[in-house]
């Protein structure tokens, strides 16, 4: 029998979790899409420029059983011309029994993940923007913690005659300021580039984001299953549609095909990979929810809320 096991090389993989549950109903991850949305600047930091002078936003995902990711932001316009924003996000993975290798509990421990994130997004011209976050980030578990620097780096180009933007995002550049226990592990790096397409006639918008374009080999993935070229291709494609039946709702449908083969257990075929959501706008009041999956174990729900100010 042969067995492989998980390749992942790195720590902190919460930062691979989705802030924004509109990038989220699309498949988990989305990085150019043009909306009044400041959480997009956690997936791509050139989407800032497109939001409200002020805004005010909230973020909450039940991940798994007692555990929360939770967060808050503000962004502002400097200038004519540019963006800042700053961003703190939390998850609580609760607390948990700490236990002897006879299974004899000892008292109880917390885990947690913390991730305090400036951005700023700058318009080259009225088609090109460039963004970048700077983060820093925390993890605690038991009696051990890391301290790591980050980097995210953005570029959008957005077309308003054809309504196309194409995005191109690397993400988590940087590593550990200090380590669990003196073995040094880098960010969950990741390389995308992402298409979107509104149509003028239609009340609808496609997306396709291709993400983890450093990985080639079959190694590179989790639970690869079939190890043919056009498999791992497909691995690094998410595909997303939203609907807009008014001017200020939306409903967002998104696959992602390596969460499917990550988080599939049986061979038959199986709704994993698949996201939803949906959003409102009343007056200054803006809420989105998703719907998804990212660990075997559980469903997740997530919100945004958010108020221009």
């Amino acid at each position: 029998m042969f067995l492989r096991a998980q390749n992942a090389g790195a720590t902190f993989q919460f930062l691979q979790l989705p802030v924004s549950s509109h990038a989220a109903a699309l498949g988990g991850d989305n990085v150019s899409i043009i909306e009044d949305d400041a959480e997009l600047s956690f997936h791509n930091p050139a989407l800032l420029t497109n939001v409200s002078p002020r805004m005010l936003g909230f973020n909450y995902m039940n991940y798994l059983q007692r555990t929360n990711v939770m967060g808050a932001g503000y962004t502002m316009a400097v200038g004519e011309r540019s963006m800042v924003g700053v961003k703190a996000q939390y998850l609580d993975f609760g607390t948990m029994k700490n236990t002897d290798a006879d299974g004899n509990i000892l008292g109880n421990f917390s885990a947690k993940d913390m991730l305090l994130m400036g951005t700023y997004s700058f318009d080259f011209s009225n088609r090109l923007t460039g963004g970048v976050n700077g983060k820093i980030i925390y993890s605690s578990y038991e009696h051990v913690y890391s301290l790591a620097l980050g980097v995210d780096l953005g570029l959008n180009y957005y077309n308003p005659v054809h309504l196309l933007s194409i995005s191109l995002v690397a993400r988590n550049l940087g590593g550990q300021v200090k380590t669990y226990d003196g073995t040094h592990e880098g960010l969950p790096f990741n390389l995308l580039v992402g298409v979107s397409k509104d149509f003028a006639y239609a009340p609808v918008r496609l997306s396709l984001t291709l993400t983890d374009l450093h990985k080639w080999q079959a190694g590179d993935f989790y639970n690869s299953g079939d190890d043919s070229w056009g498999n791992i291709l497909l691995k690094h494609f998410i595909l997303g549609a939203d609907i807009f039946p008014t001017h200020n709702t939306y409903l967002s449908i998104g696959y992602n095909f390596l969460l499917h083969s990550e988080l599939k257990i049986h061979a038959k075929r199986s709704l994993e990979g698949l996201a939803i959501g949906a959003g409102l706008q009343v007056n200054r009041v803006k809420v989105g929810l998703s719907y998804g999956k990212y660990h075997v174990a559980a469903s997740s729900l997530m919100m945004n809320f958010a108020l221009v100010l």
